[in-house]
């Protein structure tokens, strides 16, 4: 195995977003592969002119996998760690770069700068979201996360032991099993603000507005309890004074 890390990008309906991630990627990681994996359902992605193709290696999938596709392409290619960005999210360079440095410097646990933490709160387990602008622990990372190649065939692992009998049936809850991949629970980290995209919560792009997708994850969370193998934690309690 190469010991070297590469960034993927999915294509899916926001094809006007990634020449501005692909931009940001090669910023910050002059020397990093970055792999388009193009899942949309337009034909002419490839004669935008606002993507640099020369810097960029790209593949049309036969098959949409959703968003659980990167984790299929990293367990596949001979790359240690991966920075992986959400077609809707744009990181900056430093952010994008300083992920890379925080996975190699502690490879053992996925990283990344937005979140949900489980938490239980008088005995019963609650769900705390769109948890950013912190350095700590987590249940789950969202957004945008770098992690290593065995952590990604890990969380492919899981998912065949809670009953998936492919992975691509796990739809948007790729996120989910890698974050639960590993023994130590992932890190958010808090590297300056998080821009997003418009279309993030536009129904009809966003998957996360769609019918069933919070259903989908509290079941998964549900059944990643009983394994033992989701983080929960005490109620978050930030300090805003001295």
């Amino acid at each position: 195995m190469i010991d070297s890390l590469a960034v993927i990008i999915l294509n899916y309906r926001r094809a006007q977003n990634i020449g501005r991630i692909v931009a940001a990627a090669r910023e910050a990681l002059p020397e990093a592969p970055i792999l388009i994996y193009d899942q949309g359902e337009r034909e002419d992605f490839r004669r935008r002119d606002d993507i640099p193709w020369s810097e960029v290696w790209v593949q049309h999938a036969k098959v949409n996998g959703g968003s659980g596709a990167r984790l299929m392409l990293a367990t596949r290619l001979p790359f240690e760690f991966y920075v992986a960005i959400d077609d809707d999210t744009f990181l900056t360079p430093h952010q994008i770069r300083r992920l890379a440095e925080l996975v190699r410097g502690e490879s053992d646990r996925a990283h990344g700068v937005f979140g949900q933490r489980l938490e239980l709160i008088e005995g019963k387990i609650g769900w705390r979201h769109g948890i950013g602008g912190i350095d700590g622990a987590v249940s789950i990372l969202n957004l945008a996360y770098a992690f290593s190649r065995d952590q990604a065939t890990a969380a492919m692992e899981l998912a065949i032991g809670l009953g998936f009998a492919t992975w691509i049936e796990i739809g948007s809850l790729d996120d989910v099993m890698l974050s639960c991949a590993s023994v130590k629970p992932p890190l958010c980290h808090d590297l300056g603000g998080i821009e997003q995209c418009l279309t993030s919560s536009q129904p009809g792009v966003a998957q996360w507005v769609e019918a069933g997708f919070s259903e989908r994850r509290v079941a998964a969370a549900n059944q990643l309890l009983v394994a033992k193998k989701i983080a929960v934690f005490s109620p978050l309690t930030l300090r805003t004074g001295p």
